[in-house]
């Protein structure tokens, strides 16, 4: 999915909760590597505020050389995934079903769309 979206333009970059050296090692454990699969990796250890404030997607716009906010999309599969790119007034927002919360919790947060798989994001932004 990853090269897909890169194939078509789009950046790819992974925020997280997790620290900087937590986040690296699972990055690693998946064999990804910044500049390949990813264009970037944004963790907590980056900004002064975590989720659901809206400092890690700003970083990662500054990386990308991104100022418009509505061209963004924020995944995640949590409430306050979806609370952070609304925070960040990010154009879409999508929930996906696979993590750590049910389709009704994900949807209490509003987002654009609860999806149950990450290639949907696809499909949306087509």
């Amino acid at each position: 999915m990853f090269a897909r979206l890169k194939r078509n333009g789009v950046k790819v970059v992974l925020n997280t909760g997790y620290d900087r050296a937590t986040a690296e090692s699972l990055i690693n454990k998946l064999d990804w590597k910044v500049g390949r699969e990813i264009d970037g990796l944004i963790t907590a250890s980056d900004v002064t505020r975590g989720r659901p404030h809206s400092d890690m997607i700003q970083l990662a716009m500054e990386k990308c050389g991104l100022v418009d906010s509505l061209r963004v999309a924020k995944v995640g599969d949590s409430v306050i995934d979806i609370e952070e790119g609304q925070n960040a007034k990010c154009g879409f927002t999508f929930g996906v079903t696979t993590g750590a919360q049910s389709r009704e919790q994900l949807e209490s947060a509003r987002p654009t769309a609860v999806i149950d798989s990450l290639h949907e994001v696809l499909e949306r932004l087509a």
